[in-house]
């Protein structure tokens, strides 16, 4: 009976890390509460990269491919730094062939509704992260962006895309 007790104890406080009121910090098993570039090394290729404000990072790619309404979508991940303890700082989805109401009906049914809308895009934010849903980025193709609230001038550049 104890060992039932803290199990359950267990649970309780890593999953009160996780969700603030049903809120995800992140997409899939991607958190920006727990997951390091020492977690994308193993799934994907990662490579030493810029930020457009002069940081360095790692960006990570050809990862673990992720299904979004009924169309699957790549995964790319950027983490602030180059050492295995990196913390994530972005997740990017891009879905080809996208049809953009599955896009919308698969983020309000994982976000709630947009705090804000536009003809092409629709934004969303919760306690733990700030998401964009370019419908579409191109033709044929849709780009999410996932952000930590922290990187708010990632934020801005992408809001001004």
């Amino acid at each position: 009976m104890r060992s039932l007790l803290l199990i359950a104890a267990l649970v309780l406080a890593t999953s009160a890390c996780e969700s603030k009121k049903g809120e995800v910090a992140g997409v899939g098993k991607w958190r920006f509460t727990t997951s390091t570039l020492k977690d994308a090394t193993r799934d994907g290729v990662c490579q030493p990269t810029e930020l457009n404000d002069g940081r360095k990072a790692t960006w990570c790619f050809s990862l673990p491919p992720y299904k979004v309404g009924k169309r699957v979508a790549e995964v790319d991940l950027y983490f602030l730094g180059t050492d295995p303890g990196a913390k994530l700082i972005e997740i990017q989805l891009k879905v080809r062939g996208c049809v953009e109401d599955e896009v919308d009906r698969w983020m309000r049914t994982a976000f709630g509704p947009p705090i804000e809308t536009t003809s092409t895009r629709s934004y969303w934010k919760n306690s733990f992260l700030w998401a964009a849903a370019l419908m579409p980025s191109e033709p044929g193709r849709c780009l999410m962006h996932f952000l930590p609230l922290t990187e708010n001038g990632e934020i801005e550049r992408i809001k001004l895309k």
